[in-house]
This record gives structure tokens, C-alpha cells and sequence, in this order.
């Protein structure tokens, strides 16, 4: 008896030492020690540390010659193995551009905004609700909204999209399906000049029996025509000039997609919420993370909710997960989403 008893005792110390062990090994000084991430935290500093002469940026995906370190791809005007010549023959271009100019911003603040993620995150294709979008990531962007005074989401919907690209021709297609049945003649999608092409280019793009692109709103806007259903795009702030403009179309005929990408404090002042039909709003503009290709869209009507939800799921099945990824984070690539504003302090200059 007093063996078993001894064994017992001999066995329950071995425990409690082995489970002490792992413990101290795993939390060390306050902090878990890394274990698997512990290398691609360790590649990602030492990409980033590839300074490309300050005319260029070194990326964990980009090329990689002889072996060794990806290879700086340099900004516009700049070229060498370093980026560090300037190429007096390069010429501005003034047609599009990158919002490059925030990156300073997210590198001070590289600690909050970084984030490692797992080779097996999100492998499925829906969350465990079965939906396609993050609901925690719609919350934070509703909080976002609240905080930022920019936009009414309450009482409102909320779709994902591949930034406002996908969400435009999905509001197009939802705005015109729903009245095609009281309607003989396709809608007619307008916008005033200057507008952004992409308007005109996607439509015609997606030719569909629904709707057809009829060019600047001001040469139609007196045309008298009970039938016939004006879906216009509109752009507030406008690009270029900032103004926030209005839809020209009004009535039960008229149809107003609102574009306000640019509707946050770093491009202009806000005056009040906007509270639209349907507002799309975009990550390129808000952060700068232009490639992560994430957008969303804010919609008081529930048939055009269902509509939009339902081009998106049968055109790409949802947004990726990865650009859902750590709502209150901001990081490298396609793994870029909306931050929580106490993470990453200054990104709202008020």
C-alpha cells in the first residue's frame, strides 16, 4: 500500500514538473514564444528592411533572382538594381495613380498593423454560418462609420466586394433587374462628366438586356420619358475637382449609385453622414491597400441587398477570405482590412 502510495505521489510530481516545463517554455517573460510563425515573422522584417534606396520597395512575393532576396521594384522615375537612379526620360501619369502616399504612414506603425497567418486560416468556403462574409469585420466597419461620422449604416445592409470594382456592375445589375419586369426598354446608366471611365467601361463590358450606358447625365436629364428607367452614377466627392455632388435624376424612375471612396477625412470635410439608397466605399481610399481589392457596400433597400449578394456569391463565391482577414489589422498584401482606429492611432486626422 504505502509503495502504491509512493507512486502515486512520484508519478503526480513528474506531471505537475512536465506541464511546468512546457508552460515556462511557451511563456517566457510576459510573452508567448514563437514556434511556427517564427520564420515568416523573420522573413517579413527582413524583406521590409530592404530599403531600395527609399524610390522602391522589396516584397516577400516579388522576384527572386540567383536565389537569394526578392529584388526592389522601383516607383515611377527610378530605376538600378537599388532604385537608386533617377530616369530624367520618365513622364508622369496622370491617367490613374496608387495611394502610395499613406505608405509611410503604416510603416510607423508596422507592429500594429502587421499580422501572421496560418497555411490552413479559412480554408473553406463559407464562415461557420455558412454566409460569405465576416461578421466581426462587418462590425467593425458599422463602428467604423459611427466613429469616422461619414456614412448611416444603421437599420442599413452591408455587402463585400472586390473593392468598389465588383460592387459597381453588382448595383448596376440589382438596380435594373429590379424593375425590368415594369419596364420594356433597358435602364439607362448615366453619369456627369467627369466621371470616372470605369463607369462606362465595366458597363459595356457586362452587356446585358437589362441596361445600356447612355454617356453624361446632363444631356438626358430633360428627356421626358415615363417608361424608361436613369440609373446614375454618382460620384461624392467627385474626382477630380471634390465636389459633393448630387444625383440630377430624381422620381420613381431615377436610380442613384452613390461612389464615395473618397469620402473620408483625408480627402475632404464631412458634413454630415451620408445616407444614400446605396453607398460603396473602398479600402484602396481609407487605408491606401489599393491591391488588397476590398470593398463594401451600404443599402437601405433589402430586394436590392439580396440582388447584389447574389452577383457577388455567383460571380467569385464572396470576397477571398484572406482580404477579410483580422478586421482590427492591417498587414502586408492581399491581407489588408479595415483597422480598428484605437489599433492604429493618427489614421483619422481628428
Amino acid at each position: 500500500m504505502a509503495k502504491l502510495q509512493s507512486s502515486y505521489f512520484v508519478c503526480f510530481g513528474f506531471s505537475i514538473f512536465v506541464n511546468l516545463f512546457f508552460v515556462l517554455k511557451l511563456y517566457v517573460g510576459g510573452e508567448w514564444e514563437l514556434s511556427w510563425s517564427r520564420r515568416a515573422a523573420e522573413d517579413a522584417e527582413h524583406v521590409a528592411a530592404i530599403s531600395c534606396s527609399g524610390h522602391g520597395r522589396a516584397y516577400l512575393d516579388g522576384l527572386v533572382l540567383d536565389g537569394k532576396e526578392p529584388v526592389c521594384e522601383c516607383n515611377s522615375c527610378y530605376g538600378g538594381p537599388d532604385c537608386s537612379e533617377f530616369l530624367t526620360a520618365c513622364a508622369a501619369n496622370v491617367d490613374n495613380g496608387d495611394p502610395l502616399f499613406l505608405e509611410p504612414f503604416w510603416m510607423q506603425h508596422a507592429a500594429k498593423s502587421a499580422v501572421v497567418v496560418a497555411g490552413w486560416h479559412r480554408m473553406s468556403y463559407t464562415f461557420s454560418d455558412q454566409s460569405y462574409i465576416s461578421a466581426e469585420l462587418e462590425r467593425h466597419i458599422r463602428q467604423l462609420h459611427a466613429i469616422v461620422g461619414n456614412a448611416v449604416t444603421q437599420g442599413r445592409y452591408i455587402i463585400f466586394g472586390a473593392a468598389s470594382t465588383q460592387l459597381l456592375n453588382a448595383a448596376v445589375h440589382a438596380l435594373s433587374s429590379h424593375n425590368s419586369s415594369s419596364s420594356s426598354s433597358p435602364a439607362s446608366v448615366v453619369a456627369s462628366i467627369p466621371y470616372y471611365n470605369l463607369y462606362q467601361l465595366q458597363t459595356e463590358l457586362f452587356q446585358s438586356t437589362n441596361y445600356v450606358f447612355q454617356g453624361d447625365a446632363s444631356l438626358l436629364q430633360n428627356i421626358s420619358d415615363d417608361t424608361t428607367i436613369f440609373i446614375e452614377f454618382v460620384t461624392s466627392p467627385n474626382n477630380p475637382d471634390g465636389h459633393l455632388n448630387k444625383a440630377i435624376f430624381q422620381g420613381p424612375n431615377a436610380k442613384a449609385i452613390y461612389d464615395r471612396v473618397y469620402y473620408w477625412p483625408h480627402f475632404t470635410a464631412i458634413p454630415a453622414p451620408a445616407d444614400d439608397e446605396l453607398m460603396i466605399f473602398s479600402i484602396s481610399k481609407f487605408t491606401g491597400h489599393a491591391g488588397s481589392r476590398f470593398g463594401w457596400a451600404v443599402v437601405k433597400d433589402e430586394s436590392v441587398y439580396k440582388r447584389m449578394s447574389e452577383y457577388i456569391e455567383l460571380s467569385s463565391l464572396g470576397v477571398s477570405r484572406d482580404a477579410q482577414l483580422g478586421s482590427s489589422k492591417a498587414g502586408r498584401g492581399p491581407r489588408v482590412v479595415v483597422p480598428r482606429l484605437e489599433d492604429v492611432p493618427g489614421l483619422i486626422p481628428f
